[in-house]
């Protein structure tokens, strides 16, 4: 009875490690329904739609990325409830790391991959990504996931097997969900090019790999939710501070964001031969590369990804000088690792303070206001009863799925540009409310459309920092157009 700990199997271990993990960074979450990344809220009402029958206008915005095939368990058990969601999302992640780690341990790096597996789940901007439930856990996962499937595979291959049919499936989710998500099909077909374990089954793996990647883009006509080309040095800075809305960075931002990116690109010298020689390194190559398109903090992930896991093993050589003791075989490994965990940690520590603070983004204060206050903007005008705000509210928004989801509502996108105010008008017929941001330059048309209408048809109910509520009078329920 004395003895039985030493007799269990170290891996077990990691199952107390990551519930105390996720037990702390379930604090660390925001549980209000803000602050959700756009994709991943029109997923989940999609699952939600689908799983409790009801009519939902969320169909008309398109098939969302394959976040919806996750989702699908959460949103049949806790139909409507966010937080449940955002439980998940921590297990795919933990459920990712826990595969990089093993992978990396069977190339014989198991010291680093263990250090890099602590750092990853305390960088301050995955748990941010974890709040939103971006697509940075299920990308990674998948990743992962993909790297043992085709090992799996090439161990035992059978032609149109389940593991082929899994790879395919991967494949299709992978692209999906982001830009990078391309890099698993295309890693895939350059081993199978390169390394073919039979000549048929590598034409079975270009026709169905080619398939599907053709079909997800059709699918999803493209990712519409990603920003493109965004500024790599304001993601890359939020790997130590967390996410951050601040439209200027500073020179700490710049600062730090250039060192990280010079770091990534000595690790990536250093290791391109290891990198392109393993399926999953490659993969996580060709994403960087690919992700360049957005540089978004998706991107900078999958940076610190490779950065971690690649870089350490190069501060821990197999082959050390025993006579320099502890510090100086491990001195400069431990000494960054104490660094990085501290610095994590801190801003850990303020994000969470910000949480209990209640702060949201400018774009979720605006959508906060329309939740909260629309009844009131609805019983504005003098001689309307408190039933008004009762009827049904249709609002045309920049993010229609966070704006259903947070108000409750029926939500569309914004109507295309119309080459005058009255056209403008015309496509407006039914709806009570637009939400957007001017200031964004997809929708200089439709605010210079609404700044030249006559005066009583649209009407500024409120104007903030993330953008402007318009109310179009005409459709307001008891007024006149």
């Amino acid at each position: 009875m004395n003895n039985w700990l030493p007799r269990i199997p170290q891996r077990f271990w990691a199952v107390p490690a990551f519930l105390l993990w996720g037990g702390l960074s379930f604090i660390l979450l925001n549980k209000s329904p803000y602050g959700i990344d756009e994709g991943a809220a029109r997923a989940l009402l999609l699952v939600w739609s689908v799983t409790d029958d009801v009519v939902s206008p969320i169909v008309t915005l398109g098939l969302p990325d394959f976040r919806a095939f996750f989702f699908a368990p959460v949103g049949y058990l806790w139909v409507g409830n966010i937080v449940a969601a955002k439980i998940f999302t921590l297990f795919v992640m933990s459920g990712a790391v826990w595969a990089t780690y093993r992978w990396r341990e069977h190339s014989g790096n198991a010291e680093s991959a263990l250090l890099a597996s602590g750092l990853l789940l305390i960088c301050p901007l995955l748990i941010d990504q974890i709040d939103t439930i971006s697509v940075v856990p299920y990308l990674l996962f998948v990743f992962a996931l993909g790297a043992w499937a085709d090992q799996k595979y090439r161990e035992s291959p059978q032609a149109f097997g389940g593991m082929y049919f899994s790879q395919i499936l991967l494949c299709l989710v992978s692209v999906t969900l982001h830009p990078a998500g391309l890099a698993y099909p295309l890693a895939l077909l350059w081993g199978w090019h390169k390394n073919p374990s039979d000549a048929k089954h590598k034409n079975y793996f270009f026709g169905g790999i080619i398939f599907v990647v053709l079909l997800a883009l059709l699918l999803t006509l493209g990712w519409n939710n990603i920003e493109w080309f965004s500024n790599p040095m304001r993601s890359l800075s939020g790997l130590l501070s967390g996410s951050s809305s601040a439209r200027n960075i500073g020179v700490f931002g710049w600062i730090s964001g250039a060192g990280i990116l010079g770091i990534l690109l000595l690790v990536i010298w250093k290791q391109a031969g290891n990198l392109w020689a393993d399926i999953f390194g490659r993969t996580l190559l060709i994403a960087i590369i690919a992700g360049t398109l957005t540089g978004d903090q998706t991107w900078s992930i999958i940076a610190l990804t490779v950065c971690l896991y690649w870089g350490l093993p190069l501060l821990l050589p197999a082959s050390t000088n025993t006579s320099g003791g502890f510090w100086g075989q491990r001195g400069i490994a431990m000494s960054l690792f104490f660094i990085l965990s501290t610095t994590f940690m801190l801003a850990d520590k303020a994000n969470y303070q910000t949480v209990l603070d209640g702060y949201l983004s400018p774009r979720d204060n605006l959508i906060k206001t329309l939740a909260e206050d629309r009844g009131s903007f609805l019983g504005s005008e003098p001689g309307q009863g408190p039933s008004v705000s009762k009827q049904p509210v249709r609002v045309a928004s920049q993010w229609p799925g966070l704006t259903m989801l947070a108000c409750r509502c029926d939500a569309l996108p914004l109507p295309p540009p119309a080459k005058d105010s009255d056209d403008l008008l015309a496509m407006l017929r039914g709806v009570n409310y637009l939400i957007f941001d001017p200031r964004d330059p997809k929708n200089i048309s439709l605010a210079r459309n609404l700044a030249t209408m006559d005066a009583g048809k649209v009407e500024t109910v409120a104007l903030q920092q993330g953008g402007v509520i318009v109310a179009i009078k005409s459709s307001v329920p008891g007024q006149k157009p």
